[in-house]
């Protein structure tokens, strides 16, 4: 062992270049250094890892030990135990009164990643479940359109407020609070702020399940909520063409690194289906759902045709589950719907009926 005597700046400085595989920063930018202390002849490091994960994944535990290897000092890891978020009621065990919380993400924008989130919670909801769906999209709030709404949250008393609620869903969303033409330029501080905001200070009641409708990629957003709540799991929304599955498989490298469990992949706009022949018509190509899912070990729920419903009912405010619950998109989305609550185990719901 050398003699050199060890220096906790000296540590902080070797850590600062180890990053989580999908993060995108360093773990000491990211607040997953709780401790450093570098006496007894040892670096004893203390980490907070997302979602109050109890245990350091391998490959992070063996970033660190390489980076640290010029020290030649014996190196302990422990996780520290998960508290409260100053800024809301969050921890890592979930939302007071929620039972479950899913996480609807792609990787890519413009996969209809924020359309699967709408029509999955109103699923939910006409099957007896009692639903909130968090728009976390701050850059693009779709929600308030898709669902028809137009009027603003409640106030609840000191820094909290109630959800909007319709079609029994409750919903909050940045959309809400914005003029039609206001555009949102914020830094990822501010983001990761509103989402904590939304979890901690929005009075979501009770809940069988919350629908989280993620922005695209791996930012601050989710780097937040996978920190401030414990995920019950996430659905992987991709097209099957080679240029969004590229993305989102990132994606899913990123919850796998928070150890986030997938839930399942829907693959949207899966062939355009003309209602005149009855001709399925591939356009975008085959097959790629199912490799993700496959890559990712998990199931494949859905391949949702391109259709014109889909889109009107959206821009009509009446998701097609609820508008038009016959056509084939409609019943993709509730078999999907339907898979993931068997999955969830809530088929006990106390709303169910």
């Amino acid at each position: 062992m050398s003699d050199h005597k060890i220096d906790e700046a000296e540590v902080r400085a070797l850590l600062a270049g180890v990053k989580p595989r999908g993060a995108p920063r360093d773990i000491l930018s990211l607040g997953m250094v709780e401790s450093i202390r570098t006496d007894g002849g040892r670096v004893s490091i203390v980490l907070r890892l997302p979602g109050g994960r109890k245990e350091v994944p391998p490959e992070l535990e063996k970033a660190i030990g390489s980076a640290l290897s010029s020290i030649e000092a014996p190196l302990e890891l422990a996780v520290a135990e998960a508290a409260a978020d100053a800024a809301g009621d969050t921890n890592g065990a979930g939302l007071d009164g929620v039972r479950k919380i899913i996480a609807v993400s792609s990787a890519k924008g413009g996969v209809g990643k924020s359309t699967i989130a709408t029509n999955l919670a109103c699923a939910f909801a006409a099957d007896g479940l009692r639903v909130g769906l968090l728009d976390a999209d701050v850059y693009g709030p779709s929600l308030p359109i898709m669902m028809g709404l137009d009027e603003r949250p409640r106030a609840a008393g000191g820094k909290n407020f109630h959800p909007v609620e319709k079609f029994g869903v409750r919903c909050i969303s940045m959309g809400f609070f914005l003029d039609d033409d206001s555009p949102v330029i914020w830094r990822g501080p501010m983001v990761s702020g509103l989402v904590q905001q939304f979890l901690g200070d929005c009075v979501w009641g009770e809940l069988d399940i919350l629908v989280i409708d993620l922005p695209p990629g791996t930012g601050d957003a989710q780097l937040t909520l996978a920190q401030q709540v414990r995920l019950d799991g996430a659905v992987i929304v991709t097209t099957p063409q080679d240029v969004a599955i590229r993305d989102v498989v990132r994606g899913v490298a990123m919850f796998r690194q928070v150890q986030v469990p997938m839930l399942g992949v829907l693959e949207n706009m899966s062939h355009f289906h003309c209602e005149s022949c009855g001709h399925d018509d591939p356009i975008f190509g085959t097959g790629g759902g199912a490799s993700v899912a496959e890559a990712a070990g998990t199931q494949l729920l859905a391949q949702i045709p391109l259709e014109e419903s889909v889109r009107a009912q959206g821009d009509a405010g009446k998701p097609v589950v609820l508008g038009q619950p016959d056509s084939i998109a409609a019943r993709e989305l509730l078999s999907a719907a339907n898979r993931l609550r068997t999955g969830l185990s809530l088929t006990d719901a106390p709303g169910a009926p």
